[in-house]
Parts: structure tokens; sequence; C-alpha cells
């Protein structure tokens, strides 16, 4: 195991950090995972001027809690027992993890 895939087990392991979720594409069952929620704060042009920011909601998971999967638009992450869908899905450059967008509501 590489050290940045040894520090990203050891973040989403961390409860102070990672939260337990479950991960499926409909309608398969659900995949236990562990991921590390976070609101990306990037300004969006044309919508309410300076200082707006994005509202979604994103989810790191580990690309080995749910492999053989790869993650897409319309597969579902569920938090908290609240389902969320997931928008884009993006890999981390190592291959190490996913970048889940999640719908909001």
């Amino acid at each position: 195991m590489s050290a940045f895939a040894s520090m990203l087990a050891a973040v989403h392991a961390d409860t102070n950090i990672g939260t337990p979720a479950d991960f499926r594409r409909p309608p398969d069952p659900w995949v236990p995972a562990r991921v590390v929620l976070s609101r990306p704060t990037d300004t969006i042009g044309g919508l309410g001027g300076l200082g707006a920011r994005a509202g979604s909601l994103a989810a790191t998971v580990l690309a080995g809690d749910i492999t053989p999967l790869e993650p897409q638009r319309g597969d579902e992450l569920l938090l908290d027992g609240v389902v969320r869908r997931i928008e884009d899905a993006e890999r981390d450059p190592l291959g190490l993890s996913w970048r889940l967008v999640l719908a909001e509501g």
C-alpha cells in the first residue's frame, strides 16, 4: 500500500472525519463504505453575483470500498437514513478515491 493510500484509509477510518454510508447502483443491493463529506465553496458566476457559492454536498469514498463499481450519475449514497442521488463522480489521479457530488434534498 502506498503512503497516499495509507493516509486516505486512515482519514476515512477516523470517526471524527469519516462517516458510515452505503453506496449502490439501483436496483442493486447497498454496499457499505465510509465517506468524508465536504461542501464545495466554488464561486458560481452569474448566480447572484460575487460571493455566490456552490451549495452542493460532496462525498469522497475510497475506490476499494466500492470495487468493481465505478460511480456514475444516478447511483445512490445512503447517509444517516437519507438517500442522495449522485450528480457527478470524479476519480482522483492516483485512482484511490472517488469524489461524488450529491444532489441536495
